[in-house]
């Protein structure tokens, strides 16, 4: 016993010669195991078109993208009419002095610098209250244009988030100021009487590339204002009535992609599946993701697994395509199991450190090694908010130069 006692004062005074590892002398950590586990089976998903109806973001613009194509987007709505049995003025309407069409812009995806002309127009049938809308639906309107000219630029030389005021022809609002009061009964009878506007924004100059604005429906800052005069007791009081967009509204956007030249990476992606051991795409607007699976879980069975990154280099021949205007998504989703974005599958976030996207996969990873989770039969990626933005971004195929990859480090069971 004593000779045991010796022997251990004796590594504990030669570790002692650096305190910090003093413990590891007595209790010394496990040995580490490095796994490489290997991505099979990697293909491009073509998901679904989202149904655009009461979407949190809408678009309205037209760019042009070296890898996705034309796109041109415009936005459909009704507005709320705020209360039932509603009297703009009391006794006599004496004149609409103006009609702003106020937009919150939260974002803008392409050439910025390039102004567009935006439109605004009636719409002549009503939306229907849960109705699925596709991106390539239409809606009617009587085609008059009543943005007035002068008031009616979109551009930005640098972007700032924030409202933007169109100014409108006053005929729309004497249109709705004069609706016969069985039309002001309810939010149902107003929106019959006045279907609501579609609004869209083009190049003044055909073919230009610009940019494709998002829209934040439910700002208080999106509204229809209307500023008059009333005739009360022999005077002209002025008047203003806000129109919002509530959840007694329906919307929907429409968002279109066409190709007018050389085939671009999307369309080239989805007719020649030979492309995908080179490069994929991942992109939002319609969306476009990576499915793939993963070999080699039988390595790390019942492993502590101290760290779990999935590193997935970016295609290199592509870097010119993202620039200011254009830029890379700033995360990616990855999922287990579905195309859908259920929180269930959710695998976690990644983010570019340098040129690769990574994943800290360390947790659903530990479970899988443990047993607590079923290894998936396929894992998805595509950009966080899939559907409400456009960036786009290249990855490497399982034949580039530096394929993606899953490294495990685990400790000795």
């Amino acid at each position: 016993m004593k000779r045991f006692i010796g022997v251990a004062l004796l590594l504990w005074a030669i570790a002692c010669r650096n305190p910090q590892r003093g413990g590891e002398a007595v209790f010394p950590p496990p040995p580490t195991q490095v796994d490489t586990l290997r991505l099979s089976t990697i293909r491009q998903v073509f998901l679904t078109p989202p149904s655009t109806t009461k979407a949190p973001f809408v678009f309205i613009g037209e760019t042009e993208d070296t890898l996705m194509g034309r796109w041109q987007a415009g936005w459909a709505t009704q507005f709320a009419l705020g209360g039932e049995n509603v009297q703009f003025y009391a006794t006599e309407l004496v004149a609409v002095d103006s009609v702003i069409l106020e937009l919150f812009v939260a974002s803008s995806y392409g050439n910025i610098g390039t102004p567009l002309r935006v439109k605004v127009s009636r719409l002549t049938q009503p939306l229907t209250s849960g109705t699925s809308y596709p991106p390539d639906a239409t809606f009617p309107t009587d085609g008059q244009n009543l943005t007035l000219p002068g008031r009616d630029t979109l551009t930005y030389t640098t972007f700032t988030a924030g409202v933007v005021r169109f100014a409108l022809d006053t005929s729309l609002g004497r249109q709705i100021l004069t609706l016969p009061s069985s039309a002001l009964a309810n939010q149902a009878t107003f929106q019959s009487a006045f279907p609501g506007l579609y609004i869209t924004a083009e190049p003044f100059q055909a073919g230009a590339s610009a940019a494709v604005y998002t829209l934040f429906p439910r700002s208080p800052s999106t509204a229809l204002r209307i500023y008059y005069r009333e005739r009360l007791q022999g005077q002209e009081v002025p008047q203003r009535y806000d129109f919002y967009i509530t959840d007694t509204c329906t919307w929907a956007y429409r968002l279109v992609r066409s190709v007018n030249g050389p085939l671009p990476l999307r369309d080239q992606l989805e007719q020649d599946s030979t492309l995908w051991r080179e490069r994929l795409l991942v992109a939002g607007g319609l969306p476009v993701g990576i499915a793939f699976t993963v070999q080699g879980w039988e390595q790390i069975a019942r492993r502590p697994v101290l760290s779990a990154r999935l590193l997935w280099p970016s295609d290199s021949s592509t870097a010119a395509a993202f620039n200011a205007f254009y830029p890379r998504p700033n995360s990616f989703s990855l999922y287990a199991d579905t195309t859908e974005e259920a929180a269930t599958a959710a695998w976690g976030f990644g983010e570019f450190v340098g040129e690769a996207a990574v994943w800290d996969l360390t947790q659903p990873i530990q479970e899988v090694a443990l047993g607590r989770r079923t290894p998936p039969q396929w894992l998805y990626l595509w950009t966080t908010g899939r559907t409400y933005t456009l960036h786009r971004w290249v990855a490497a195929g399982l034949q580039s130069r530096t394929p993606p990859y899953l490294i495990v480090i685990s400790a000795e069971p």
